[in-house]
């Protein structure tokens, strides 16, 4: 297989702005990566013989569970002074090979799944050794995890939606 790519990092502080927003961030990673296996002959006449008509068959396909693209985004906000962190990140991953198809059944692609998380911290205690205090939410925009058969000239078909809804914690560590 050949996986070739590009990955971008940004970080940047809002000091700049004013002193007042020194303790604010924002966190940008984006990937784009290009991915090819060719394929085996078992693999290879099989997708040949149940070519659809005007249906191209290329002797290389994209790799197995590796997406086309990878967006990571965050802003933050820390003080290390009062022990209190906060942050919104977002991530989506492209549409992904998740099965391959063989014979009469189609190829399986996840498809990109929204993802918006918030976490809240503070640490406590006389010198903030005490422990910490957190509160997450996960999944905030309820998107759903859809995964679907592809298939030249047809309409998507589902193969597996899941839920994983919202979710809520609230939660105390120690550090010894």
């Amino acid at each position: 297989a050949n996986v070739f790519g590009v990955e971008v990092e940004a970080r940047k502080n809002f000091g700049f702005l004013t002193e007042d927003l020194q303790n604010l961030s924002l966190n940008l990673n984006a990937s784009v990566v290009k991915s090819e296996i060719e394929m085996g002959d078992n693999e290879y006449n099989s997708r040949l013989s149940f070519a659809r008509q005007g249906e191209v068959i290329e002797k290389e396909r994209e790799l197995q569970g590796q997406s086309a693209y990878l967006i990571n985004a965050g802003l933050s906000y820390m003080t290390t002074d009062k022990g209190f962190e906060a942050g919104v990140f977002y991530n989506v991953q492209g549409k992904t090979l998740q099965l391959i198809g063989f014979s009469r059944n189609s190829d399986v692609y996840a498809k990109p799944f929204n993802s918006l998380n918030v976490n809240l911290s503070k640490r406590i205690g006389k010198n903030l050794d005490g422990g910490a205090i957190s509160f997450k939410i996960d999944n905030l925009l309820d998107s759903k995890r859809l995964s679907v058969y592809e298939a030249y000239m047809a309409t998507d078909q589902i193969y597996q939606q899941r839920s994983p809804r919202r979710t809520f914690s609230i939660g105390y560590s120690y550090n010894f």
